[in-house]
């Protein structure tokens, strides 16, 4: 068994997961995942979703017939696409850099994305955005604001699933939490 955050933060893998948190219950078939991740190769891709589920981070959902070949689905399995406290604490500095860079390169990759995917008049309508803040608070405090906000995004999250209204769009929300030294 790997170790998990080794398995979670590769840049491919953590595209397959990108990909998958989008369709829970029906799953991607491997062709569909391919179309959605377009810079990666189709070998590459294979052999990353295979270490996912060796791993137990994602299931096969379904499989179908298509001719000759079993066609499989695959879907995240809840939770196992998080890093808990142990995991994390096993990391050195070095590791724990370089997954934080991983993280964020993703984050820029799919800015730019977005960025290149508008013309010049919806780009002047720019709906991204992002704040910057310093709070001061007692370990108690940032315990119930981190429950608090950890609440707030699960409940939109799983509402995102409940509700299949043609005008939703996604929007990825990612939050960096840095302890001053």
């Amino acid at each position: 068994m790997r170790n998990k955050a080794e398995v979670l933060m590769h840049p491919v893998r953590m595209k397959i997961l990108q990909a998958l948190m989008h369709e829970k219950e029906d799953g991607l078939s491997t062709l569909e995942m391919i179309s959605i991740i377009k810079d990666v190769p189709q070998a590459t891709l294979y052999r990353h979703i295979q270490i996912l589920v060796d791993e137990n981070i994602i299931k096969i959902v379904k499989e179908r017939k298509v001719r000759s070949v079993t066609e499989k689905f695959y879907a995240v399995n809840e939770g196992a696409e998080k890093l808990n406290e142990d995991d994390w604490a096993q990391l050195t500095i070095k590791q724990k850099l370089n997954y934080v860079s991983y993280y964020q390169l993703t984050l820029l990759s799919q800015y730019q994305n977005y960025l290149h995917s508008l013309d010049e008049e919806e780009s002047l309508a720019d709906c991204a955005t992002f704040s910057f803040i310093d709070l001061t608070l007692t370990n108690d405090q940032f315990n119930k604001f981190e429950n608090e906000l950890n609440g707030l995004i699960n409940r939109y999250y799983n509402m995102a699933d409940s509700s299949k209204e043609t005008d939703s769009e996604t929007k990825t929300i990612a939050i960096n939490i840095i302890p001053k030294p």
